[in-house]
């Protein structure tokens, strides 16, 4: 039994940037007056903790958990995403901190750490998530903080940026906006140096083919060869003649 296609499409609409949910308590709902509370399973989006889709027991697989729920939805937009991983929410590791942040490959990573409201920058963040084994770096070289950079935008996920194989996608994407807007979520564009892609440069135009030089003139009797300087005219060879220059 298939995920409710409204329920995937509220999710894949839903502008938060990473597509992590977590799971929620059960909830009934009245659905009709004249009938009992039916239950449903809900979730909620980590990444702002304001939206809470739900759909109904009777609707899922058998069995299904908000847990198990949590995580299809999360599995789902990330692959839409183009994501290799995503987390979202508090995390319990250390003393505790809040990151939200999804990982293109490449060296290429959205965060944003901004709830934590302490003077520690968005890659401070992400590299203690990868101290604390919360996330795991594609490379060791990923927790020295001096092989990243950092840039400040505001991403609507309401649709998906695909392709994104390095930062020049996002920057170019009308889902990108260099400062706040409605429904867009504050993030940082984390690039990991030795990783990362580079844009490619736009191909220089062809060169246009030379010109072919035009075929020699056929050189008649009385004409002057251009190379020789000689005149074309009746010539004797060792038996009988030719006509021709000196060339």
């Amino acid at each position: 039994m298939a995920l409710p296609a409204a329920l995937l499409t509220a999710v894949e609409r839903h502008s938060c940037f990473t597509g992590c949910y977590r799971s929620e308590s059960e909830v009934q709902v009245c659905i009709d007056p004249a009938q009992a509370l039916v239950p449903t399973v809900p979730v909620c989006c980590s990444d702002c903790l304001n939206f809470h889709p739900a759909a109904l027991v009777s609707l899922l697989p058998l069995g299904m958990t908000s847990y198990a729920l949590a995580n299809a939805l999360t599995v789902h937009v990330r692959s839409l995403r183009g994501y290799k991983w995503a987390t979202g929410g508090y995390h319990t590791a250390g003393t505790g901190f809040w990151l939200n942040a999804a990982y293109y490959g490449n060296g290429l990573f959205l965060v944003d750490a901004a709830r934590n409201r302490n003077a520690r920058t968005d890659v401070d963040m992400l590299i203690e998530a990868f101290q604390h084994g919360i996330i795991q770096p594609e490379d060791p070289r990923m927790l020295d903080p001096a092989l990243y950079t950092s840039e400040l935008a505001y991403i609507n996920m309401s649709r998906p940026i695909l392709p994104v194989r390095n930062k020049q996608d996002l920057l170019a994407s009308p889902q990108r906006s260099a400062t706040p807007r409605q429904g867009f979520s504050r993030v940082s564009i984390v690039e990991f140096q030795p990783l990362a892609v580079a844009a490619p440069f736009a191909s220089a135009p062809p060169a246009k083919p030379a010109k072919s030089a035009p075929p020699p003139r056929e050189l008649k009797p009385g004409d002057t060869c251009p190379t020789c300087g000689a005149a074309v005219m009746e010539r004797p060879l060792f038996s009988g003649t030719f006509v021709g220059c000196l060339c």
